[in-house]
């Protein structure tokens, strides 16, 4: 018995930050999970066990005292310490589960055993296993698009707002502003769609600019959009309902509808927006609800035109169905003033409105909003209080101070100006140096543009070489829908290339690099 308390001692996990009745604690509990030590057997006295141990009686005790909590062990009055005898038998020859490691190989069930760790390998990692994951989380991941990352913001990256342009200074003072004396609604929020003052300026900002029929009672604040859409999903699709989003489209869409057991339907994207003929031939069955960027699809920037849009009013009608509009950076618009939402053409309450401030304000704000029809309203609400109940009220007080002073307004004026003036040198070094390389998609407003390659090649053709210069821009192809057999339509092949975030310098250094690589003989 002396030498296993040696010898579990030495070999208990060594790690010079733990001390020692720790490292004492984790040995015996891997003794006994491994069933070295077994039910009912007795342990050395504290005092004796220190002794052979060459360490003080109080680093027994606390390791001792430890596993009798955990219910490794059990004392016995007059008799001393023994390993607890009701203990599950499953428990034993399962060391690695939790953590801990034996010195040979372990049974995890009938007819396998693990290996001994090879050379450099972790001996307390986990067995592997097979995972179960959900239906939901296998039909989400399915549409996951993993994209580089890179250390530093970087041209080409399509959502990157200039934050060297935001008022930090002035956002800072109102976080301060707000919580000198905070009220209530701070400490205590109650109200599942937000604060009230936040929702009533939003809903004054949209119908001034955007022309949406609402008011504070039908505004849900949520984190953004991807949680907006996924509020949607629970609340209006079942398990197999069909719903169209164009193609191409904005990935993120998909995987999160996905989830809710959704049924993608990609329905074709053209120069003036989405097919709506197309969506209302597809009747076996009929979508349950369609996603759509009316302002500017994303990625290709083409609007929706009027006929379009009542057209997809009427077959909103037709069918029951809903129209989610999904306005995700309206503000900027360089060829006159924003256009009207299509929510303010809706007279049947058939339209959701989805809009979040990542890209004119700054990707860390984590703050959109719904514009829900009435009836809706008590549904979301109930729903909210299954989700995260309330949304967090620091940012929202600060962003209704933001424009309740006049902040907002002036920060989205001064940027459309100043992203304007950039998008202008990036249409013209494209027209210049790449004519016949790159067809520019028209288009008047957002952060980035989209490039058709008309050079025959593949977009991800470029891929490696542009990771390796840095050049973060996004490949049209990827935002189709359906990945094959039309990876290569020419049609699908091109660059989505974001303007706002770099000064003019910085954005003609990246499109050096990227016209040298294009350039190149694949």
């Amino acid at each position: 018995m002396s030498t296993i308390f040696s010898w579990i001692f030495a070999s208990s996990p060594d790690d010079a930050r733990q001390p020692a009745y720790r490292r004492l604690y984790l040995g015996i509990r891997a003794a006994i999970l491994d069933g070295r030590l077994k039910p009912g057997e007795k342990l050395p006295a504290t005092r004796e066990l220190a002794q052979q141990l060459r360490m003080s009686r109080n680093t027994v005790v606390n390791a001792f005292d430890l596993l009798m909590s955990e219910g490794y062990l059990e004392g016995r009055v007059g008799a001393g310490s023994f390993v607890a005898a009701s203990l599950p038998d499953r428990l034993f020859n399962t060391s690695e589960a939790i953590g801990v490691s034996a010195p040979h190989a372990t049974p995890l069930r009938a007819g396998k055993t693990t290996a001994e760790p090879k050379a450099g390998q972790n001996s307390n990692s986990p067995p592997s296993r097979p995972l179960r994951i959900s239906k939901s989380a296998t039909r989400s991941l399915a549409y996951n698009r993993p994209h580089p990352h890179f250390p530093t913001s970087r041209p080409f990256n399509p959502a990157t707002p200039d934050l060297s342009a935001f008022p930090f200074e002035i956002w800072a003072r109102l976080l301060r502003r707000a919580w000198r004396v905070p009220k209530l609604a701070l400490t205590t929020p109650t109200d599942s769609m937000g604060l009230p003052g936040l929702r009533s300026e939003i809903a004054a900002w949209l119908r001034q600019s955007r022309g949406v029929n609402c008011d504070a009672s039908r505004i849900m604040i949520v984190s953004g959009a991807q949680q907006a859409l996924d509020f949607i999903g629970r609340a209006l699709i079942d398990p197999g309902d069909v719903v169209a989003l164009e193609d191409p489209g904005y990935e993120g869409i998909r995987g999160v509808l996905a989830a809710n057991g959704a049924v993608i339907r990609p329905i074709p994207v053209d120069h003036e927006g989405l097919q709506v003929s197309v969506l209302a031939a597809e009747t076996s069955p009929p979508a349950r609800m369609v996603v759509t960027t009316p302002s500017r699809n994303y990625p290709m920037g083409t609007t929706l035109s009027l006929a379009r849009r009542l057209s997809l009013l009427q077959w909103a009608r037709d069918v029951d169905g809903w129209i989610i509009e999904d306005d995700y950076d309206s503000e900027y618009r360089y060829d006159g003033p924003p256009l009207s939402s299509l929510q303010g053409f809706d007279r049947d309450n058939r339209v959701i409105y989805v809009g979040t401030f990542s890209r004119v304000l700054f990707p860390g704000i984590r703050l959109g909003y719904l514009v829900l029809p009435p009836d809706l309203v008590p549904v979301f609400r109930g729903l909210r209080g299954f989700a995260d109940g309330v949304p967090a009220p620091t940012a929202q007080a600060a962003l209704s101070a933001f424009f309740t002073d006049g902040h907002f307004g002036s920060h989205v004026r001064r940027m459309r100006l100043l992203y304007g003036e950039r998008r202008t040198y990036l249409l013209s070094q494209i027209a210049e140096h790449t004519a016949d390389l790159l067809d520019v998609v028209p288009t008047d407003g957002g952060l980035h543009v989209c490039a058709r390659l008309i050079n025959g090649q593949a977009d991800r053709t470029y891929e490696h070489a542009l990771i390796a210069k840095q050049v973060d821009c996004r490949f049209l192809s990827s935002y189709f829908h359906n990945k094959s057999p039309r990876d290569n339509d020419p049609a699908r092949q091109g660059l989505i290339l974001g303007f706002a975030g770099w000064e003019k310098k910085q954005l003609g250094q990246s499109f050096s690099d990227l016209i040298a690589i294009l350039r190149r003989k694949p």
